[in-house]
């Protein structure tokens, strides 16, 4: 289902834009990681534009182990009620990552007309709030537009997108984020399953140099058996239509990603990961328009997405080799795939004989 554009104008900067009485909530997502959640905490005090709510989600301990840290995480946002007003929500049992911001998201949304979102990993620069409410006004009369980003994250051999403040991308991206219930209500992920693809199968997605990593993304996730509630409202925005606006430098920093409590990327920091973060990054000026740059909106061809899967150790399924010969059918294409299927065909008879998905 594709979304009409809406013809308001937009305004040319973001200090243009006045800030509207009542700000969105900044919605506070923590577990059991209460020394990385002062750090974030620390990054909130120093804003340049306060929030005037927190709304903390704090979810229930799987094991005993974890109600210790989860108690001292409440006690800290409790603590800093004496600098912005927290109203904490504490689950009674383990919803787990993704039903949990799943559940924030729709609870604050159902009364709200937007939020800005962050974890308790993600530490945001001082003009983070003030630009991501003031992108909220800006966008709210673009349907087409699902969320504002302040992570940046551009795809190689693209740096000169970077010479604007802000771009359109075909990705989002959930580390310090904002968005309005309209949209947010408009993919119902609360009513659907955990692993939901609106696409089947990865092998489905369209591809372009953005969407790719998704496609990645949501290949591991199948084949492992897991879910991850980015990667499923990335397709389900992809799938509508929907694009994002981000900024082509971070205003926010993770510092999760050597935590024992990580769920993704446990270990050393990924170089890229907050290669583009700038603490003093105050970006004004906006795009022209909604739609994506053209080098971000070309689709891959069927040799460049088959070198691509080849050298992120993908394998493909009779299925899914069948699903790219028929949407890239050229013979250059149908080969670059056939040498895929082959050169990978140990991995996929090695996860049948043990029963795992192919």
């Amino acid at each position: 289902m594709q979304i009409q554009m809406n013809s308001t104008a937009l305004p040319s900067t973001l200090d243009e834009v006045a800030l509207p009485q009542k700000l969105p909530p900044l919605v506070l997502v923590a577990f059991t990681r209460p020394e990385l959640l002062q750090e974030v905490l620390k990054g909130i005090q120093a804003q340049s534009l306060l929030p005037q709510q927190i709304i903390a989600f704090v979810d229930g301990a799987r094991k005993p182990a974890d109600q210790g840290l989860i108690d001292q995480c409440v006690q800290l946002l409790q603590a800093f009620s004496s600098c912005v007003p927290v109203k904490v929500i504490a689950r009674s049992q383990n919803l787990g990552c993704d039903r949990n911001v799943i559940s924030a998201l729709t609870e604050v949304l159902a009364t709200e007309e937007s939020l800005i979102y962050l974890e308790d990993d993600t530490v945001p620069a001082p003009h983070f709030f003030d630009r991501m409410c003031r992108l909220l006004v800006a966008y709210r009369d673009q349907p087409d537009i699902f969320s504002v980003s302040a992570y940046a994250n551009l795809p190689d051999g693209m740096d000169s997108l970077a010479q604007q403040d802000l771009m359109v991308s075909n990705r989002f991206f959930a580390l310090g984020w904002g968005l309005w219930a309209d949209r947010w209500q408009s993919i119902g992920l609360i009513d659907r399953p955990p692993a939901f693809n609106p696409f089947g199968q990865f092998h489905h997605i369209p591809a372009t140099v953005q969407t790719k990593l998704t496609l990645v993304n949501q290949f591991w996730l199948e084949k492992n058996g897991h879910t991850d509630w980015v990667i499923t409202t990335t397709l389900a925005a992809l799938d509508r239509g929907m694009r994002h606006v981000i900024t082509t430098q971070s205003m926010v920093r993770n510092i999760g990603f050597d935590h024992p409590e990580a769920k993704t990327y446990r270990g050393k920091e990924p170089a890229w990961v907050n290669a583009r973060y700038n603490p003093d990054y105050r970006p004004n000026r906006l795009p022209i328009g909604t739609t994506l740059p053209a080098a971000l909106a070309q689709p891959l061809s069927g040799v460049e997405l088959a070198q691509y899967l080849l050298h992120q150790g993908l394998w493909l399924s009779p299925r899914a080799l069948l699903s790219f010969w028929q949407r890239y059918p050229d013979w250059p294409s149908r080969m670059a795939f056939g040498r895929l299927f082959v050169k990978r065909l140990l991995v996929m008879v090695r996860r049948l004989r043990q029963g795992r998905p192919v």
